[in-house]
C-alpha cells in the first residue's frame, strides 16, 4: 500500500475542469467542505466554457454559445447561482434569437414559445393539427428523457419497477427525429425547419433520437442568455467556491491513469504538459470522478490491464461529431450590417441528411451549412467586436495530421485551413453582402485542435452521440465497475453546457447517497427562492 503525502491526498480527485466537472467539486466543497483536487490538462481552466483572445483585443468562447432557462426562477438559473454565489450574472439575447435560413425563405424565432408556435402555423396553415402536437409532443419526450436519465438516482432495488415503466411512455422519444418528423408533417420544408436545430447536439435527424431533439428544443423555447463577461466568466466565478474549503485547479495536468488498489480507485498519475520529461505527479483520494467522458475514462485512464466488459462496446459504438469553427476579429460593429446578436442558422439545401452526410465541403470547398453568431454582441463587457463561423465536419477529412504538433502540420494543412476559412466567410457573404468587409483578423479551427485542448475522441465535441443506441448502454452514467470512480458530465446526462452541468449535479447526488440528487435540488431551489 502506497502512502501519500498531505499535500498529495484530497477527498475528492476531479479530472477535467468542464462545467460537469467544476459542478460536481463546487457542489462537494460547497455543500460537504470537501476537499477537492482539479486536474485539467489545458492551460486554462473551464472546458468549452473557456475564452482564447487574439491581438489582445478580440475575445471568442470556444463551445458556449448561447444557454437556454435562463430566466428568473428557473431551475438553471437557480443552479448557476448555487455553484457561483451569484457572482454570474447573465445577458439575454435580443428577439428574434434565432434566424433560420433556407434557401428560398428565412424564419424567425422568439423568446416565445405560443408566437413560436403560431409563427408556425401562420407560415404552414394546412399542418396546424401537426405543429400543435409537435409543441405537446416534444414537452412529453424532453421530460421523458430527462427521467430516463435520472433514473439511476433511485435505489437499485427500485430499479426492476422503474425501468419498465418509464420505458413504457418512452416510445415517441426512443425514435429518430427523423421518424417522428415523417410520421407527423407533410411538408418538407416544415420538417427541415423544425431539424434546424441539430447543430445544438450534433446528429442529423435520421441519427437523433427524438428525446434529445426535445430537450433541446424545450430548452430554448424562452430565449437565449449568455454570460456577462465572456464563457470564461463561469470558471472564474466557480473556482473561488472550490477553493474555499481548500481544494484547487491544476492546470497543465494531463492525468494519463487512473491508480487503482484492490479493485478501487485510490488516486491518480499525472504529466505536468508544461514539463514532459519531469516525474509523473501522483495524488490520492477516496473518491475519483472523471469529467473526461465514458470513452476515455474506460478506454485510456483505467488501467488496460484491469478487465471491464464495456470496452469493446464502448470502443465500436458509433462516433460523434466535430466542427471546424473561424473566429473572427471585426473592425466595426456588425450592427451596421442590421445584426443584433442573433444566431444565424444558414442552409443551402432543405436535406440536412446531405449536410450531415457532406458534412466539410466538397472537392472545391463549398460549405453547404454554417451557424453564424457574435459574441461581443451578447456580452455588454466585450471590448472588440467578434463573429465565429462554424461548421459541423468529419473528421477523416483531417486525420492525416493527427500526429503532427499543433501549430506545426505544416504547409498543405496551413493552405486547406485557409480554403476553408475564405469558403465559409463567402457563404456568409452571399446572405449578407458587406460581411467580408468588417474582418480584421481570422483564425480557424479543426477537430485536431479540439482533440489537442480537450482530448476528446475524434474531437467530438458533445460526448457519446445521442442515438436512439445509447439510451440502452449500461455504461452511460455516473456509477463505473470500479468502486469509488465516478463518472460525471455530458456522457451521464446529456450533452450541451446546461446538460454537461446538470451530470455534475447528479454525480454528486450519487455520492450524496440515496435521493441525494433530489437533496440537492431542492436546497438549490430552496436557497434561490
Amino acid at each position: 500500500m502506497v502512502t501519500a503525502t498531505q499535500q498529495q491526498r484530497f477527498d475528492v480527485i476531479v479530472i477535467g475542469s468542464g462545467i460537469g466537472g467544476l459542478t460536481v467539486a463546487a457542489l462537494l466543497s460547497k455543500l460537504y467542505r470537501k476537499r477537492v483536487l482539479v486536474l485539467e490538462q489545458h492551460f486554462t481552466a473551464g472546458g468549452f466554457t473557456h475564452t482564447f483572445e487574439r491581438k489582445g483585443k478580440f475575445s471568442w468562447d470556444v463551445g458556449l454559445h448561447y444557454v437556454g432557462d435562463m430566466g428568473e426562477g428557473s431551475t438553471g438559473k437557480a443552479v448557476f447561482n448555487y455553484l457561483t454565489n451569484s457572482n454570474l450574472q447573465w445577458h439575454k439575447m435580443p428577439d428574434p434569437f434565432e434566424k433560420f435560413v433556407y434557401p428560398d425563405f428565412t424564419f424567425e424565432v422568439y423568446s416565445d414559445p405560443d408566437r413560436y408556435q403560431a409563427d408556425l402555423v401562420q407560415r404552414f396553415p394546412q399542418e396546424q393539427f401537426a405543429i400543435q402536437r409537435y409543441f405537446k409532443d416534444i414537452q412529453t419526450a424532453a421530460f421523458w428523457f430527462g427521467m430516463h436519465s435520472m433514473l439511476e438516482l433511485f435505489p437499485r432495488w427500485l430499479h426492476p419497477l422503474l425501468r419498465p415503466a418509464i420505458r413504457s411512455f418512452g416510445a415517441i422519444a426512443r425514435q429518430t427525429t427523423q421518424q417522428y418528423l415523417e410520421q407527423h408533417f407533410q411538408n418538407v420544408h416544415l420538417r427541415a425547419l423544425l431539424a434546424s436545430q441539430w447543430g445544438d447536439y450534433g446528429l442529423p435527424p435520421s441519427r437523433s433520437c427524438f428525446g434529445i431533439h426535445s430537450v433541446i428544443v424545450s430548452h430554448y423555447l424562452k430565449g437565449g442568455w449568455y454570460p456577462v463577461g465572456g464563457a470564461k466568466a463561469i470558471a472564474q466565478s466557480i473556482i473561488p467556491v472550490i477553493e474555499r474549503s481548500g481544494g484547487t485547479v491544476l492546470t497543465q495536468r494531463r492525468v494519463t491513469e487512473i491508480l487503482l488498489d484492490s479493485g478501487a480507485a485510490v488516486g491518480v498519475k499525472a504529466q505536468h504538459t508544461a514539463k514532459p520529461q519531469a516525474d509523473l505527479e501522483t495524488y490520492y483520494a477516496s473518491i475519483v470522478v472523471s469529467d473526461t467522458g465514458a470513452f476515455n475514462t474506460y478506454l485510456k485512464l483505467i488501467p488496460s490491464n484491469y478487465p471491464l466488459v464495456e470496452r469493446q462496446a464502448i470502443q465500436t459504438f458509433p462516433k460523434g461529431s466535430s466542427m471546424v469553427t473561424v473566429y473572427l476579429g471585426l473592425n466595426e460593429s456588425p450592427q451596421r450590417l442590421g445584426f443584433q446578436g442573433e444566431n444565424h442558422w444558414i442552409y443551402t439545401t432543405y436535406d440536412h441528411e446531405t449536410i450531415a452526410q457532406n458534412s466539410l465541403i466538397s472537392s472545391n470547398y463549398l460549405p453547404k451549412f454554417c451557424y453564424l453568431l457574435f459574441p461581443s454582441l451578447k456580452d455588454p463587457l466585450a471590448r472588440e467586436h467578434t463573429a465565429e463561423i462554424i461548421a459541423h465536419v468529419d473528421y477523416d477529412f483531417f486525420s492525416q495530421w493527427r500526429e503532427q504538433p499543433w501549430r506545426r502540420r505544416g504547409s498543405e494543412y496551413t493552405e486547406l485551413k485557409a480554403q476553408i476559412t475564405q469558403s465559409l466567410i463567402q457563404l456568409v457573404e452571399s446572405h449578407y453582402p458587406g460581411f467580408q468587409n468588417l474582418i480584421e483578423y481570422a483564425e480557424l479551427s479543426t477537430p485536431l485542435t479540439v482533440e489537442h485542448f480537450d482530448a476528446s475522441d475524434r474531437g467530438a465535441i458533445y460526448g457519446i452521440p445521442c442515438i436512439p443506441e445509447r439510451l440502452d448502454q449500461s455504461w452511460i452514467g455516473v456509477r463505473t465497475p470500479i468502486k469509488n470512480l465516478y463518472l460525471t458530465g455530458a456522457d451521464t446526462f446529456s450533452p450541451g453546457i446546461m446538460g454537461a452541468m446538470m451530470g455534475g449535479v447528479k454525480t454528486a447526488g450519487i455520492l450524496n447517497g440515496a435521493f441525494g440528487f433530489f437533496k440537492i435540488m431542492a436546497r438549490i431551489m430552496r436557497e434561490s427562492a
